[in-house]
């Protein structure tokens, strides 16, 4: 009877390669049993780097004009949307501050004459001339006051007189007694009388305050010799003399730089009011945006963590859902300080992007556009897959690595710097094109272990042709 001969065949692997050991009836038989590995080449290719973003299309020259006094809005003539010359009027104001301003600045001229007369009623020898001329001059002021004083009085009894003549001559002219003419002479002579009499209680006033001031001069001539305190008193009168000065000085600055109205700094179009017909404005509240619809840009916030190789002159593609429009701009600002803004319902740190675009587009103010900025360009990019490679810590310093296939089938572990990423391949530093790496190395892997490589893709199109696989 022949003997049937049973073939029991394992094959177990051990980190990745081992020993076959098959059995053939009482024989034992050690075999080596190469693992297969799946490969890719090393390529090089352009690799672009791209950061994707929202924009606005805003006014690049947008400017705010602000009013530069305090007053209130008495016209504009102009409303949003139109277009506007460099010098055209956007808000006009109540000249009533500025007419408050000028009695202020006579207010302030009048108090620094009478300092600057005091002062030098201070600093003149004291003499008899001097105080008798003094003394004239208040008697003279005395007398002048005396006289309006004098004049008011028979100015009020003349005032009086008129008014009661003119209440006849209006019962006169309800009788037909005397013409419409006569009646009119009655009432200009009330009216020139009731002027009269304001420009004389003026001029009363002014003659007031000359004689108080003439007085002070007398007083500080007269005492100067006793007056131990003299050279104080100087002092402090210069001070005086030059607080007024600042005063008008102020003044007449106020005045010269008021705006009775605030012009556009720009030819373009208005874009904003912010203030209405009878509104009282602050010095310093804006009350207009002037913006020049020939040069718009786009606006873009740019999280921090995507700000990597964002920089001026840098290529942007712009999308635009709205006009269905697609052209290229030019990155021509980044702002310095990143901002906290909310985007997406959270708070984000983003930094201002400044996009230019091509003229004449259908894009205007306010429309929305999708970016897509070119940050990096490599033209001769070596490329890996990016499950090529894996990452180990060795004394706190982290590394990345790959697993090259030589040429007579061993692996070598090779360090390498990753360079860029994007969707699922990487450029890399430390391999040559036309390397095999494996393509999905596993930590049983070891230096110098043999191999069998396949490749990625030649075994992609296999499965391919056959399902089953």
């Amino acid at each position: 009877m022949k003997k049937k001969i049973a073939i029991i065949i394992g094959v177990i692997i051990i980190g990745g390669a081992g020993l076959g050991i098959v059995k053939l009836g009482k024989n034992t038989k050690s075999v080596e049993v190469i693992p297969t590995v799946q490969v890719d080449n090393v390529k090089t290719q352009k690799m672009e780097i791209t950061v994707d973003a929202d924009g606005t299309v805003a006014f690049r020259d947008k400017i705010s004009v602000y009013a530069k006094n305090t007053g209130k809005v008495n016209n504009l003539p102009l409303k949003e949307g139109d277009a506007v010359k460099k010098g055209d009027v956007l808000v006009n104001y109540d000249k009533s501050a500025l007419e408050n301003l000028k009695r202020q600045l006579d207010d302030a001229k009048l108090s620094l004459k009478s300092a600057n007369l005091t002062l030098q009623g201070l600093m003149l020898p004291t003499d008899e001339s001097q105080i008798k001329q003094l003394e004239a001059q208040i008697g003279q002021s005395e007398k002048t006051i005396l006289d309006l004083e004098n004049n008011l009085i028979q100015l009020d009894k003349d005032i009086s007189k008129a008014k009661s003549d003119l209440d006849g001559a209006n019962i006169l002219y309800s009788q037909g007694a005397i013409s419409q003419t006569e009646f009119n002479n009655f009432e200009t002579s009330l009216t020139n009388l009731e002027n009269q009499k304001t420009s004389a209680q003026n001029s009363l006033d002014s003659a007031k305050k000359q004689l108080d001031a003439n007085k002070a001069q007398y007083e500080s001539a007269k005492n100067k010799n006793q007056d131990p305190n003299t050279k104080n008193k100087i002092d402090s009168q210069k001070v005086m003399v030059q607080q007024a000065q600042l005063r008008v000085n102020q003044l007449t600055e106020d005045i010269n730089d008021f705006e009775t109205a605030s012009t556009s700094p720009i030819t373009g179009t208005l874009v904003k009011l912010y203030v209405a017909d009878g509104e009282a404005v602050t010095e310093g509240k804006i009350v207009a945006e002037v913006g020049n619809l020939n040069d718009l840009v786009i606006e873009s916030y740019i999280p921090e963590y995507d700000m990597d190789g964002v920089a001026v002159g840098q290529e942007v593609l712009i999308k635009s859902d709205t006009t269905d429009e697609e052209f290229k701009g030019q990155i021509t600002k980044v702002y310095p300080l990143a901002e906290v803004k909310n985007t997406g319902g959270s708070e984000k740190s983003v930094v201002k992007v400044e996009v230019s675009m091509p003229a004449n587009t259908a894009l205007k103010a306010g429309y929305t556009a999708d970016l897509t900025i070119t940050t990096k360009v490599d033209e001769n990019a070596l490329i890996i897959p990016i499950m090529s490679y894996m990452s180990e810590k060795v004394d706190d310093v982290s590394s990345e690595y790959v697993f090259v296939v030589k040429e007579d089938g061993t692996l070598e572990k090779r360090n390498i710097k990753v360079k860029n990423i994007k969707n699922s391949v990487a450029s890399v530093e430390g391999l040559s094109e036309g390397e095999k790496v494996v393509s999905a190395p596993t930590e049983n892997m070891q230096n110098g272990m043999k191999v069998t490589p396949v490749d990625s893709s030649a075994q992609q199109e296999q499965k391919g042709a056959n399902p089953n696989m």
